[in-house]
């Protein structure tokens, strides 16, 4: 699963470029002025990234100097020192960040066609599998003191199904989860209307998942399969309310979500399914599942059998396989939820 980046190259080194403009113009010589702009943007990167966004701060640095813009670096080589000393932190400093991450998201020993990551879950812990299989949508994106934010789908269409598009939107996700404030409403509205724009006509069938630093759980349907739940030893469907696939509004009567609705209506409909959608884990749940769509006996049997496994990656790789054998589908993912604390 690739790392997180905050900002993307281009937003980083235009952001890099228009601050050493705006320095030059101001006759700025601090190091600070001319450095903490990028310095964020590059940290904010992934290293490679940040590496480039540092050379290139440091190609516009010498820049001032040649070019008499700005005397005051030429004046103090103290000032420029500091200035490309701090540059050259931004990398390693990104680096670092990324090894957080890393630390948080641990990709555990599995099958050959399929990659599984175990990753903390609030107060419990969780394991996501991804197959690639065709359409496959699937992401988890660790927050601060503990969080945990997920998107397992499946995108339909031929122009949606895309790697590309599928790509995508699994960065729209990372982006919008990272958000401050964010609502798992507000994500899938987002995410709805990025589907209208990549490929009218195509779908996002996804559930959504968010973890509380203290282990509360949200959960968000959008076409997406139901939650499996077990408590003691049964196991049985969530049944969550299902707010409807993401850029797929049904046509109705006129008004919103109607023949010729803009997407603004369309949006408005969604953001609005999402909001009476929100469902948390049913009662006595100890491990929470999210696998491909199936039906069947056969399905169930395998899914019941898939959550008796002792540890989530293990029961994570079993949902991912079909009854029979034959090629696995995703994405799925497990969430062990801690003892319930008595009242």
């Amino acid at each position: 699963m690739r790392s997180q980046a905050l900002v993307s190259t281009r937003t980083a080194i235009a952001g890099a470029t228009g601050n050493a403009v705006v320095m030059g113009v101001a006759g700025v010589s601090t190091p600070l002025g001319w450095v903490l702009l990028p310095g964020l943007l590059g940290v904010s990167a992934r290293p490679r990234a940040a590496a480039l966004v540092s050379a290139w701060a440091a190609v516009l640095l010498a820049a001032s100097v040649v070019v008499p813009v700005v005397p005051g670096h030429r004046a103090d080589p103290w000032a420029l020192g500091a200035s490309a000393a701090s540059l050259a932190a931004v990398p390693l400093l990104a680096w670092a960040r990324r090894r957080r991450t890393q630390r948080a998201i641990a990709r555990v020993p599995a099958p050959r066609d399929v990659a599984v990551f175990a990753l903390p879950a609030g107060t419990g812990r969780a394991a996501l599998a991804i197959c690639r299989s065709p359409g496959e949508v699937a992401v988890a994106v660790p927050l601060r003191r503990g969080g945990l934010r997920v998107l397992v789908g499946v995108a339909h269409g031929a122009t949606l199904g895309r790697p590309e598009r599928t790509r995508a939107l699994e960065s729209a996700f990372r982006r919008e989860a990272l958000r401050r404030g964010r609502s798992l409403p507000a994500i899938a509205s987002a995410l709805g209307h990025l589907v209208r724009d990549l490929a009218p006509g195509g779908y996002l069938a996804a559930t959504l998942v968010e973890v509380s630093p203290d282990g509360h759980v949200t959960l968000l349907r959008h076409g997406g399969p139901d939650v499996a739940v077990r408590a003691g030893e049964a196991t049985r469907p969530g049944e969550l309310p299902d707010a409807g696939p993401l850029g797929l509004v049904e046509p109705g009567p006129a008004g919103p979500g109607g023949p010729g609705a803009s997407a603004a209506d369309a949006t408005g409909v969604e953001a609005s399914a999402a909001r009476t959608s929100v469902a948390g884990p049913p009662a006595g749940a100890r491990r929470l599942a999210v696998a491909p769509a199936a039906e069947g006996a056969a399905w169930h049997r395998l899914t019941a059998e898939a959550l008796r496994s002792p540890r989530a990656v293990d029961a994570v790789v079993a949902l991912t396989g079909r009854p029979g054998g034959g090629r696995r589908t995703g994405p799925a993912l497990v969430l062990d939820l801690p003892p319930e604390r008595p009242a």
